[in-house]
């Protein structure tokens, strides 16, 4: 893989691992520490609003100065998003925020939470993350190296498309973006093709029409500019998003045990503010995105809303019951399927067969 400089510089960095600091510093009774973190796309609230204030100015403050971070996002190094995981658990990268279900084809247990269909709002999401987190942490320990802090989501994923559409199964026919296994299979059980195109390069592919429609948060959308081009959306969410904030396994055990318990409490505290953010975001995206006066955060764009039908409804619940339920359970294997029907599916009333 190609590195940029920066991130060439960045991972070189992560050799040295602690940094001497004054005395003064360590006022807070934690040994001098200072890391890198990668952090999520970083154009958007998640990375601007709740990342960069959390590691450059309250985990500076709160720790009395003693830990000190080198963040950039991983849009900012020039990844493209799915290598991340894989980076992590190697230990080339020491700490990150990531999108789950971009690696969900290698790694379903992390689609697990956030299946196209399964749950309808930010405050669910967070219910199914917390009912799934001490599995999915000893998971993700035993099989790949990695230390999980923390969740994070973004809003609502909607359907943004170049050309008219009146309901969600329009889309036959039509080659949409979808990001992740569960979209995919959605994608396709609605007779579209599915497409996998990195975040940053959906906005040209919709411009040329290399893509019919792409999925994306509503408000990450509009921050991205996806309304240039695609002229339609859909309100209806198709799943959320759910990232974790990540650090390498081995790397992790050699911090300092009153560190490992700050960085816990913390990065659970920002989960709790990312979430929150997330639960208005849906709505504010849709604003902007369809000219409404109430956007606050740019220009109202001008694409016209497609209401969701009680069609589209029923079309996402039985894609959730005969395609992504199925197509998880296949993929994630019997042992994953009985951890997903004992925590998840007991909590939401499901079960799913293998």
């Amino acid at each position: 893989m190609s590195m940029r400089p920066v991130f060439a510089a960045l991972v070189a960095a992560a050799a040295i691992g602690l940094a001497p600091l004054p005395v003064a510093a360590q006022t807070q009774g934690l040994p001098a520490t200072s890391f890198n973190v990668v952090g999520s796309i970083g154009n958007l609230s998640m990375y601007l609003n709740r990342e960069v204030p959390f590691w450059n100015e309250t985990v500076p403050k709160e720790s009395g100065g003693a830990i000190k971070v080198q963040l950039k996002s991983f849009t900012e190094l020039g990844l493209k998003g799915p290598e991340i995981f894989r980076l992590i658990s190697s230990g080339t990268l020491q700490f990150a925020t990531t999108v789950l279900n971009y690696n969900s084809g290698e790694v379903p247990m992390n689609e697990a939470a956030d299946l196209v269909g399964l749950v309808g709002s930010v405050e669910e999401l967070q219910k199914a993350a917390d009912v799934l987190r001490p599995s999915y942490a000893k998971f993700l320990e035993e099989k790949h190296g990695l230390k999980l802090l923390g969740f994070g989501t973004y809003q609502a994923q909607v359907i943004y498309c170049r050309d008219a559409f009146t309901n969600v199964a329009d889309l036959r026919g039509r080659k949409v973006r979808a990001s992740g296994a569960s979209q995919q299979a959605f994608v396709s059980h609605i007779g579209g093709s599915p497409i996998t195109i990195a975040f940053a390069e959906v906005q040209p592919a919709l411009a040329s029409g290399v893509i019919d429609c792409a999925i994306t948060g509503a408000l990450s959308g509009y921050r991205s500019k996806w309304h240039e081009s695609a002229k339609f959306i859909s309100p209806m969410p198709i799943n959320f998003g759910l990232a974790a904030h990540l650090a390498n396994l081995a790397w992790w055990k050699t911090l300092d045990p009153k560190v490992q318990a700050f960085l816990e409490t913390h990065v659970r505290k920002l989960e709790d503010s990312i979430f929150e953010q997330a639960k208005t975001e849906t709505q504010t995206g849709i604003d902007c995105n369809t000219g409404s006066a109430s956007c606050k955060e740019g220009k109202p764009a001008a694409m016209k809303l497609v209401a969701v039908t009680p069609a589209d409804e029923a079309l996402r619940k039985d894609a959730l019951v005969k395609a992504i339920m199925p197509g998880f359970a296949q993929r994630c294997g019997a042992d994953c399927v009985a951890n997903w029907n004992a925590t998840i599916g007991k909590s939401l009333g499901l079960k799913m067969g293998q």
